[in-house]
């Protein structure tokens, strides 16, 4: 075997973004690249199972559940561990190397680590990532932006955001997408990126109005579900329509609830970083965004006590953001 980079990426656009850009920079320097999509509860089963080589993890979070797990293996993997992340971290993993920095994307934070190693108009793939992902206020980012043409780069960071929503778990095909950004290809030019990219569109309007008629108001917080669409809309949606500090996702997996969380004002990943620990689940995320995964039966605990933690915060008894 020669020479491999393993590239552990989130499978939304800001991680296939982030991937495209570490293999732009450095794929040259090996004999085989390997692209493996991941997410938070799986990435230590994945990381064993799959790095070899040089490994690069990109915008993908450390949940709390599995973060000693994630100390020990990380570090004893025999070749080089670049750790690129954005989300909160729960807690200091010596041994290998870190570029962390909360309130950017995980792909400007790829683009400043390896630009040196980047043609400039890589730059438009680290805006695509940053875009989809609302990290788009960044000093970087409005720098970046006065390159090109801005309704050009939101248009293509859209096809490329619906596109791959759509694409769900066709990991196949979001290699062929981290291929083509790595040619610096625009998204709109695969026309079934393009196509699919169309079909979530007319799910995400079905969606709004479904939430409209369905979501939940119980406290501060609005939730929905099992959902006809993707958790995250489906939250900030229900957060919008109900005019909540807090909106909530959830879709049945048998005897769990998956959770996709948006806020205003609500540190979201503190909140459910300290659930997780108190009740051994997962949990964890952004300030503003935020996901896990509970027993259907602890559901309505977590509502109320993510109502306490509002409550507490408005009084002054938690710091908010």
């Amino acid at each position: 075997m020669g020479k491999v980079l393993t590239i552990l990426a989130h499978g939304d656009a800001d991680g296939v973004c982030s991937a495209a850009l570490v293999k732009a920079a450095l794929g040259s320097k090996y004999d085989e690249v390997r692209v493996v999509f991941t997410h938070p509860v799986d990435l230590v089963k994945d990381f064993r199972e799959f790095a070899a080589g040089d490994v690069y993890i990109v915008d993908v979070a450390i949940d709390e559940k599995y973060f000693s797990e994630a100390r020990e293996a990380l570090p004893s993997h025999r070749g080089r561990v670049v750790y690129i992340d954005h989300h909160p971290l729960p807690g200091e993993i010596p041994g290998i190397e870190i570029f962390h920095e909360e309130g950017a994307s995980a792909s400007e934070l790829t683009y400043r680590m390896l630009a040196g190693l980047l043609p400039r108009r890589m730059s438009r793939v680290a805006l695509y990532g940053a875009i989809s992902d609302y990290m788009d206020y960044t000093e970087w980012v409005q720098s970046a932006l006065l390159q090109w043409d801005k309704r050009i780069v939101y248009f293509e960071s859209g096809v490329l955001m619906q596109g791959l929503e759509r694409a769900r778990k066709d990991h196949e095909f979001k290699r062929e997408v981290v291929d083509h950004l790595t040619r610096g290809g625009a998204p709109s030019a695969m026309n079934r990126l393009l196509r699919l990219a169309e079909e979530q569109a007319k799910i995400n309007e079905a969606l709004t109005e479904w939430v409209e008629k369905n979501a939940v108001v119980k406290g501060a917080v609005a939730y929905v579900v099992n959902p006809p669409g993707p958790l995250g809309l489906a939250a900030n949606l229900a957060r919008g329509i109900r005019e909540a500090p807090v909106g909530l996702a959830a879709e049945e997996r048998g005897d769990i609830y998956v959770l996709s969380l948006r806020s205003v004002g609500v540190d979201l990943n503190a909140f459910l970083r300290e659930f997780a620990r108190k009740y051994d689940v997962s949990g964890g995320g952004h300030k503003n965004a935020a996901g896990g995964r509970v027993p259907k039966s602890l559901f309505e605990n977590l509502i109320d006590e993510l109502n306490w933690y509002i409550s507490r915060q408005r009084q002054g008894l938690v710091s908010s953001q």
